[in-house]
């Protein structure tokens, strides 16, 4: 063979390796591309799985502890601290809030499907201390000296209220990603660092 052929052979063999080459580094730069941006589409997935979870959530929270308030609302009005209510508003009061506390287990069984159980177990303890609280009202309605039974089955209907509010937020607030918690705390000046 001659010089001539055997260096247009070398230079074909040479581009062709090249070109092979190229093609296969190319094809594992497409492969880790393609997978990356699977990641990432599976990551987008799962955040909208997780802010639906959150919105479901949230939106069931917000219902029970609305309904809670306006159960609360109504079982007021069945005592007036320094009045005494008539039997006839008594029994339209009475009617209201027993209507409201019904309206209120359907939400409460949704709590406790969307959970967390921390949170179901607060939502149970809140509507118990409203049914509680009705009950005294009810007595107080009859005997005006249980009004003490009364102020502290409130004040244990408040505080339940209080947990299941402060663990339903708890559970919906959008977690902090690293690296941005130091965006939200002030820099310590200079003088206080040391």
């Amino acid at each position: 063979m001659s010089d001539a052929a055997s260096i247009a052979l070398i230079a074909a063999l040479s581009t062709l390796a090249g070109a092979g080459i190229t093609s296969w580094l190319s094809l594992l730069t497409h492969r880790h591309q393609a997978r990356h941006q699977e990641r990432l589409r599976g990551l987008e997935r799962s955040e909208a799985r997780q802010d639906q979870y959150r919105t479901a959530r949230k939106e069931a929270y917000v219902q029970f502890i609305n309904q809670a308030v306006r159960t609360a609302h109504a079982i007021g009005a069945m005592v007036k601290p320094d009045a005494q209510v008539s039997e006839e508003s008594y029994l339209d009061a009475a009617v209201q809030a027993q209507e409201r506390l019904a309206e209120l287990w359907p939400l409460l069984a949704l709590v406790n499907i969307e959970g967390p159980e921390e949170v179901a177990d607060l939502a149970d303890q809140a509507a118990n201390a409203l049914v509680a609280e009705g009950a005294k009202a009810s007595k107080m309605h009859r005997d005006p000296d249980s009004k003490p039974e009364f102020v502290a089955a409130s004040r244990a209907r408040w505080q339940a209220q209080r947990d299941f509010v402060r663990a339903a937020r708890d559970t919906v607030a959008m977690p902090v990603p690293q690296g941005e918690n130091e965006l939200l705390v002030p820099p310590r000046p200079p003088e206080l660092a040391a």
